[in-house]
């Protein structure tokens, strides 16, 4: 069973405050591990970022070669001058 009311924060304010201390720290307790959760979902670009592309370590191995090669030339360049 599903039910939307639709409050604005000052009537849910309102209603929570007539609670008993209680049901109030329940309530925080519970608003506070949806919380905790929320914010250990990853975000989109999380999410976009960890399922894009990766190089394999042939690959990452090349790439460190070639920075390697453009920096001797970078540094030759810039001593020659």
């Amino acid at each position: 069973m599903r039910l939307s009311v639709d409050l604005k924060f000052e009537q849910l304010l309102a209603f929570v405050s007539q609670l008993p201390l209680r049901e109030k720290k329940r309530l925080v307790k519970a608003v506070m591990q949806d919380i905790d959760q929320q914010e250990k979902e990853p975000t989109n670009l999380q999410k976009l970022l960890l399922s894009g592309p990766t190089w394999t370590d042939e690959e990452y191995k090349a790439f460190l070669e070639a920075q390697a090669e453009i920096n001797q030339i970078a540094n030759l360049n810039l001593v020659t001058r």
